[in-house]
């Protein structure tokens, strides 16, 4: 039977119970018949399947309290426990313009369809069409995460109505595929450090918890130098977001800000004029404490993508799909928005996408492209470089700045098949 000691618990196998009850039975009556296929020989072995089935149930639940272990419902328990709950899926979201009849009501939940892949979006609240034979309103998904409706591709009525004529839509607002066991778990391991006041790691974690928050950075000069290579100013610190609204970050920051810590860039409320240049990504978030009602100001950057542009030649061996340069396209776009592996047991792979200043050295490249490949037979990579344009490209990585997320689009990863 399963067994736990210092070291933690040990369960036997189903080889390891078969062995040993027939040694048992044998040591009974040596003639006794245990063949595989005779009465008591099936009987053994339907006791050692039980047996081991009992022990692996016994070995998880025991590993169902380790952060680092526990999957499922388990790790979602152990999150609860923390104050981190797991992120669900979010649906997309794209504005609609409908025409027919005036006075025509389109009842919410109507439904409009995609005329690329089919898929079902419906109204998320009344449309009443107006005088001029037209109106706008919202469509959502019904399929959760990241589903993309680029303009006029939702134009199928599927809920037909008298004097609704025609619908067609803007850019949709991507959902958020539900978060994997794996980031969940780096999430809520990071998490714990919420807890504790005027440290890095606390303010980082407070962040990382805002809802629609993505990645975080914060960055601090503990230099002697009055302004670091990233300029920040001396003793100050560096707070870079992704996602999440300002209200919320800024109230966030204020409930771990160290009194008397400078941000960057700096503002200042006696002069209410900026400090530092905010450039394009600085944000000032004023406020009230909840619980005092002390007012705060507090300043962040807002991280900006870096469109990378790859440049791809692959040497075809085999038979492979004529889609398989949309194919390769999606694998480098799903990699860097942390998809790539969802719902796979793997391990040796960087599955974490590209954090907020990250290096992106070309090889990364090469896991979601030769993950593709390896579906379809011996192709492989001739030659793989990235730049910032399709006209500067190099094997050398490309160092983003502090407030710069990578980012890839499909319509800037150029593939070429050699046949």
């Amino acid at each position: 039977m399963a067994q736990i000691t210092d070291q933690g618990i040990t369960g036997r196998s189903l080889n390891e119970y078969l062995a040993d009850i027939e040694a048992q039975t044998l040591a009974i009556d040596p003639e006794w018949n245990i063949d595989a296929d005779s009465p008591d020989g099936q009987r053994i072995g339907i006791e050692s399947e039980m047996l081991a089935n009992l022990d692996e149930a016994v070995v998880a639940a025991y590993r169902s309290k380790d952060p680092d272990s526990a999957t499922g419902e388990a790790l979602r328990d152990i999150g609860k426990i923390s104050g981190i709950p797991i992120r669900e899926a979010t649906y997309s979201v794209a504005p609609i313009t409908v025409t027919g009849q005036a006075s025509t009501n389109i009842p919410r939940g109507s439904q409009v369809r995609s005329r690329i892949d089919n898929t079902v979006w419906m109204t998320t609240a009344a449309i009443v069409i107006g005088v001029g034979q037209t109106a706008g309103g919202f469509a959502t998904c019904t399929t959760p995460g990241r589903v993309l409706a680029s303009p006029g591709e939702l134009t199928v009525i599927g809920t037909p109505l008298g004097g609704w004529a025609t619908v067609t839509n803007g850019e949709a607002a991507a959902g958020v595929p539900a978060e994997s066991d794996e980031d969940f778990r780096v999430r809520r391991n990071n998490g714990v450090s919420r807890a504790g006041s005027n440290m890095r790691d606390n303010m980082e974690a407070n962040i990382a918890s805002v809802a629609g928050v993505t990645d975080v950075k914060v960055l601090e000069n503990s230099s002697d130098s009055p302004f670091d290579t990233d300029g920040v100013p001396y003793a100050g610190i560096a707070v870079i977001v992704n996602g999440g609204t300002d209200a919320d970050i800024g109230l966030a920051m204020y409930q771990k800000h160290n009194p008397g810590t400078p941000m960057f860039p700096r503002y200042s409320t006696k002069t209410d004029t900026w400090v530092d240049a905010p450039g394009a990504s600085g944000v000032k978030v004023s406020g009230f404490s909840p619980v005092t009602g002390n007012p705060y100001t507090m300043t962040f950057q807002r991280a900006t993508g870096l469109p990378i542009f790859p440049v791809i030649t692959i040497q075809k061996e085999g038979d492979l799909p004529s889609n398989i340069e949309e194919l390769l396209r999606e694998a480098i776009v799903a990699d860097s928005t942390r998809t790539l592996f969802s719902g796979e047991t793997t391990t040796g792979f960087n599955r974490g996408g590209y954090d907020i200043g990250e290096k992106v050295p070309p090889g990364r490249l090469y896991t979601p492209v030769n993950k593709v490949l390896g579906r379809y037979g011996d192709s492989y990579i001739t030659s793989l470089t990235i730049g910032l344009s399709a006209g500067s490209q190099a094997l050398a990585p490309i160092q983003p700045t502090i407030s710069q997320i990578a980012t890839f689009d499909a319509e800037n990863i150029a593939i070429t098949v050699i046949p």
